[in-house]
């Protein structure tokens, strides 16, 4: 089941992206914000490992959904995706 829900959040993804570019115009998500764009490439090199460390420790918790330790450092991660991205999604 989730899995499943992951492929379709994906596909959603996708497509609201696809619709955005149509609707905009644009080739990519933020062409015309040349400062936004910015912010965020600068922040990725340190959210893309929060991200991974989300990825692992999720698959931890599928096997182990009482582990305690494994739920905090998932809030860590998402808090700090979170306050990495600030304002810009």
């Amino acid at each position: 089941e989730r899995q499943e829900l992951g492929r379709e959040l994906r596909n959603e993804l996708l497509t609201a992206e696809k619709f955005v570019l149509v609707i905009s115009g644009h080739e990519k998500l933020q062409q015309n914000n040349r400062s936004l764009r910015r912010l965020v490439e600068n922040r990725l090199p340190f959210l893309n490992p929060m991200n991974l460390l989300q990825v692992e420790i999720l698959k931890r918790l599928r096997r182990d959904d009482d582990n305690l330790k494994l739920r905090d450092a998932l809030l860590i991660t998402v808090n700090g995706i979170a306050a990495g991205m600030r304002n810009t999604g």
